[in-house]
């Protein structure tokens, strides 16, 4: 029975860290600039994958379809904050990034929201830096998936040990849809 409990327990643990969250790192020949992406799709989020949190605001979306798969991360008002990506700087990689890009689909139920996504730091649970890139002027007309892309540059010195965190923030209160998240680091 023990061994059956632990079968089905690593075949679980298995499954929530596949395929729904990606990094990979590339280098231009080039330009010798190497990246670092990481992807979320939401199909797996219920199983808490590591260094994502609010889990909470996943959820299965059925009509209208979700932009891929099933699920997709709810913003409204009870859930201003969305699904989040969250590590600490030095877990990514041991060189600090000069950029970050967020990319992704958003589904507004009302035209130019106040919605953005945000970019903050902290070091020692204190906000380091705060950055926000405002969504309303991508969302001309509500009820369609529209693809959004935004870069972060650092005008303060990083060091390894800050936290990062990316998530929508939606002070709208109507529900807002994020999927297909993507988070590109530039070294």
């Amino acid at each position: 029975m023990k061994s059956l409990l632990l079968s089905a327990f690593a075949g679980v643990l298995l499954y929530g860290c596949s395929s729904s969250t990606r990094k990979t790192e590339t280098a231009n020949a080039d330009s010798k600039q190497k990246t670092i992406e990481i992807t979320n799709d939401m199909e797996n989020a219920t199983a808490v994958i590591p260094s994502w949190i609010n889990e909470k605001t996943v959820i299965a979306m059925k009509s209208p379809a979700a932009h891929s798969g099933d699920f997709v991360c709810v913003t409204n008002e009870t859930s201003e904050y969305g699904y989040a990506y969250q590590e600490i700087l030095k877990n990514i990689n041991s060189v600090l990034p000069k950029r970050v890009v967020v990319s992704g689909w958003v589904y507004s139920t009302v035209a130019a929201p106040n919605l953005g996504i945000i970019l903050n730091i902290s070091e020692n649970n204190q906000q380091y830096d705060w950055k926000t890139y405002p969504l309303a002027e991508n969302i001309k007309e509500t009820g369609k998936w529209v693809e959004f892309s935004t870069s972060f540059y650092f005008d303060k010195p990083l060091n390894e040990n800050q936290e990062i965190r990316i998530f929508p923030w939606n002070q709208s209160k109507k529900p807002i849809y994020f999927d297909d998240l993507r988070i590109l680091f530039e070294y």
